[in-house]
């Protein structure tokens, strides 16, 4: 791994995540739809949907906010489902268990946040989400160690086009060469990140190892060991 000054991170399942993680609420999901997957079997269903729809927005040329949007239907043919099935058994859930809604901190995200920062790296976060994303971070006591959050809504480009990844590299002043990603989507955090210069890790916390060529942590945790040099402490 090259020398790395800053450490940038997606948002949603990476630091945060709803109250049920989202392999979760789709497992209840497809369970009430009658259509029951393995774990794995479901992931990778989830990450080819996410393929899909990454590669017709490229194909449309669109790189603006909203790679959720639409995406109840990529996975309702992945997964064999009719789109109204799976909007209907989605909403089943969140009425059924409301608290899926709430957003929580991964474990350890506020530890390792501290501890970065205290060694001297530079902390951001760029992350495909709404204008109130800073917000969020603020009320779950995370934007104290990020020097800026940069959400799709906002900055008016979506990963895993460049733009999302350079405009904020610019503003930062920050060389893609100095710099490592974290994220949980191979299609939209590594890949894009990739491509820009950016070293990718990819965050894997139910250790299913889907994609060998890129580095992963299990855990928040491990990104100690992986950046474990005292540096200049920021004031």
């Amino acid at each position: 791994m090259p020398p790395i000054n800053a450490i940038l991170f997606d948002a949603g399942g990476t630091l945060v995540q709803g109250a049920m993680p989202w392999w979760e609420f789709y497992t209840q999901a497809l369970q009430l739809a009658r259509r029951p997957l393995p774990l794995r079997n479901m992931v990778v269903a989830y990450e080819t949907a996410i393929r899909r729809l990454v590669q017709d927005r490229h194909t449309a040329g669109s790189d603006r906010p909203g790679v959720a949007r639409g995406l109840t239907a990529y996975l309702a043919h992945e997964f064999g489902l009719s789109e109204t099935r799976l909007q209907q058994a989605l909403d089943e859930v969140l009425y059924d268990y409301p608290q899926a809604r709430r957003l929580v901190c991964l474990d350890g995200a506020k530890e390792v946040l501290a501890a970065l920062r205290a060694r001297g790296y530079r902390l951001a976060v760029i992350s495909n989400w709404s204008f109130d994303l800073p917000e969020s971070l603020d009320h779950l006591g995370l934007g104290q160690y990020l020097e800026a959050v940069f959400a799709s809504e906002t900055l008016g480009y979506a990963k895993p086009s460049n733009a999302a990844f350079l405009l904020p590299l610019d503003r930062l002043g920050l060389a893609a060469a100095a710099c490592a990603y974290v994220g949980d989507l191979y299609d939209v955090d590594v890949w894009g990140a990739a491509r820009v210069g950016l070293t990718p890790i990819l965050f894997d916390p139910l250790e299913l190892r889907l994609h060998p060529d890129v580095r992963s942590v299990a855990s928040l945790r491990e990104l100690l060991d992986l950046f474990p040099e005292p540096r200049r402490t920021l004031p």
